[in-house]
């Protein structure tokens, strides 16, 4: 067999697209809409390496962001993404496709090159391993009572009690008041937890670009919004991609995360998709908080591994700027909402 890798060109994307969409392992990140988003939204460049086979269709992809920053110059398999590891039909594919990865990258002169996959895979020796975020997901069925019964009684099922007995109302939509509202919320938990904000834009092109894909919950209390999450759906996955809410006690203690999840799950199982999928957290995101609230919904955790090509980079310890995210961490947390969305565009994009 003869493979051929290069890079995706415009003659390329109809056969690309048919080739994602036919591949059931694809997250909606593979797709060019993804592509064209985080080009629009962040600067970084969309430089997918795919391969064909004799007959010129393709049989294997890897897709690729060239990202520039304060912290040089990096490939990621995909910027702010769990993972988009290596598609490839043979491991004769793959290592072709690494082959070329690592070409462009001495020839793009970046500092490393980050692949992540959703679970360990066979990469050569010119890669360095690092597991660091963990994937959550809860299978579904089409039946919600069953989910309810392998949820735990006392965390879980209680909080959705509290939440249904509180008085909260909620919606689902994706209308432009709706994502204005989620918007708020959000930029208030990223104040919250000491970390730049997506850019409203960026939302509204999801929403734009994938549609009734898109459903946004929001929880009500008195008529005032005070919890919202933003999904995505794509083939039989729900992903809960984002949050936001009013952190204040009185409205924490009432659960309406609790109460927007369960119905989102609720939806998805009568809409008959198989998978919930709460997205990534690290052991350290929200000082462990957020790993230990999506542990308690799930069935399945993932740890995730990055395969690093260290191009010019000379190691991965990262020790020496941990101490410079806590002090950044602490200075953000300190800024208005409007700093907050007005820096956030360009201190995100230093970090895919």
């Amino acid at each position: 067999m003869n493979d051929h890798c290069s890079l995706l060109t415009t003659e390329d994307k109809s056969d690309y697209e048919k080739y994602i969409e036919n591949n059931i392992k694809t997250s909606f990140e593979y797709t060019l809409h993804w592509k064209n988003i985080l080009e629009k939204n962040f600067g970084f460049k969309g430089m997918h390496i795919i391969s064909k086979d004799t007959d010129g269709n393709i049989n294997g992809t890897l897709p690729l962001f060239l990202a520039k920053g304060i912290f040089g110059t990096r490939l990621i398999s995909t910027p702010y993404a769990i993972y988009t590891g290596i598609l490839a039909e043979n491991e004769t594919v793959k290592k072709k496709l690494l082959a070329f990865a690592c070409e462009l990258s001495s020839k793009e002169k970046v500092e490393f090159m980050e692949i992540r996959e959703e679970k360990e895979s066979d990469y050569n020796n010119n890669f360095q391993m690092k597991k660091k975020v963990f994937n959550f997901s809860l299978n579904l069925t089409l039946n919600p009572e069953e989910i309810w019964k392998k949820l735990p009684k006392g965390s879980v099922r209680w909080g959705i009690k509290k939440a249904q007995s509180s008085n909260l109302t909620w919606r689902c939509s994706n209308s432009e008041s709706d994502l204005s509202q989620f918007y708020k919320l959000f930029l208030q938990t990223r104040k919250v937890r000491g970390v730049p904000a997506y850019p409203y834009s960026y939302f509204k092109d999801i929403v734009e670009n994938f549609k009734e894909k898109v459903c946004v919950y929001t929880a009500y209390l008195s008529s005032k919004p005070v919890a919202s999450i933003f999904l995505i759906k794509h083939k039989k996955e729900v992903r809960y991609a984002f949050a936001g809410a009013i952190h204040k006690k009185e409205i924490m203690q009432l659960q309406p995360y609790h109460l927007l999840l369960w119905e989102a799950i609720k939806n998805a199982c009568n809409e008959g998709f198989t998978k919930f999928n709460f997205g990534g957290a690290t052991l350290d995101t929200n000082d462990g908080g957020l790993y230990e609230f999506k542990k308690k919904w799930v069935d399945e955790i993932v740890e995730i591994t990055s395969y690093f090509y260290l191009n010019k980079k000379k190691n991965l310890s990262g020790e020496e700027n941990k101490l410079v995210f806590k002090l950044a961490m602490a200075v953000w947390k300190k800024l208005p909402l409007s700093w907050i969305n007005f820096l956030s565009p360009f201190v995100i994009k230093q970090f895919v």
